[in-house]
């Protein structure tokens, strides 16, 4: 049954990217239409300098992304966590080429919901989040998504980064270490890409290492948090007793976050003190920042 779920998974992901992909249209199609704005157009003429930069300076994988673009509203893909309630142990799922990997993602949210569900049904800790990029590792042309265009400068050079490097770097099975390296990619490139491109003393480069400081702070708080769980869930102790006693570490961090929350220099982190906090939460937000301090 869990073969033909995937199968099926796998089926319904294939429509919305071929559908996705029959309805790009090359950018210079984008760049002459009279319809979009000055501000729209330098967005896409800046993701080809990123791209260039990448390329020729970082060495990343040179491919045909980001050549074609597709109108989207709002998010692109929804993407669905899942952990263990009595430990840090996150839901894994096999798939043809990319092996195992730790979350699901779904081109429309009412997909998402009902693996969601299904997964509580499990008695499994979840978590939605909404991305608005991803990468095909190179066997697909990914397109410019007009969502995209909405994003600062230091945003989107650090995600066209972070997505070249999925297409460049990939370790099969070692879906956090992925991460946790376009991460790293993403925040340092774009900080040396903008630096060169508007100055070292722009704007630009300074929200690009707010981004990245904002990563490094956000991260430590993560780690003690998972620290603090994993003592507990560590003890010989029921699991009934280690899920109350889970509820008060739960409640001591969130309280935690808001004294981080004032050193956040960004908006990336701030929306975390409004979510109901779980083991998937945690995970799912240290999958792409745990010790990237390291790299």
């Amino acid at each position: 049954m869990t073969g033909c779920g995937n199968i099926l998974y796998v089926s319904t992901l294939a429509w919305h990217q071929g559908f996705i992909l029959s309805h790009c249209v090359p950018i210079q199609e984008v760049l002459g239409n009279t319809s979009r704005n000055a501000e729209e157009k330098e967005k896409i003429r800046f993701i080809q300098e990123v791209k260039r930069y990448g390329e020729e300076r970082l060495g990343l994988k040179k491919t045909k992304s980001y050549t074609t673009f597709f109108d989207v509203e709002g998010p692109i893909l929804n993407v669905v966590t899942a952990s263990e309630k009595d430990r840090l142990q996150l839901r894994a799922w096999n798939f043809p080429v990319v092996g195992e990997v730790t979350y699901k993602g779904f081109f429309t949210r009412e997909d998402a919901l009902k693996e969601q569900r299904l997964l509580e049904k499990e008695d499994l800790d979840t978590f939605l989040q909404q991305a608005g990029a991803y990468s095909t590792l190179g066997y697909l042309r990914d397109p410019i998504f007009s969502s995209m265009l909405t994003w600062r400068h230091a945003m989107l050079a650090n995600t066209v980064l972070h997505e070249m490097t999925h297409t460049t770097i990939y370790f099969k099975n070692e879906t956090s270490l992925n991460e946790q390296v376009a991460t790293f990619i993403g925040n340092r490139g774009a900080i040396d890409f903008l630096s060169e491109t508007y100055g070292s003393g722009s704007k630009e480069v300074l929200e690009a290492l707010h981004l990245q400081e904002d990563d490094l702070l956000f991260s430590r708080w993560v780690d003690r948090a998972c620290e603090r769980l994993s003592s507990l869930y560590a003890r010989e102790i029921s699991r009934e007793e280690k899920l109350k006693e889970r509820e008060e570490i739960f409640h001591s961090i969130r309280d935690g976050f808001k004294e981080t929350k004032t050193q956040l220099k960004t908006e990336m982190y701030r929306g975390v003190g409004k979510v109901s906090l779980n083991n998937a939460v945690l995970l799912a937000y240290r999958r792409y920042i745990h010790h990237i301090e390291e790299m």
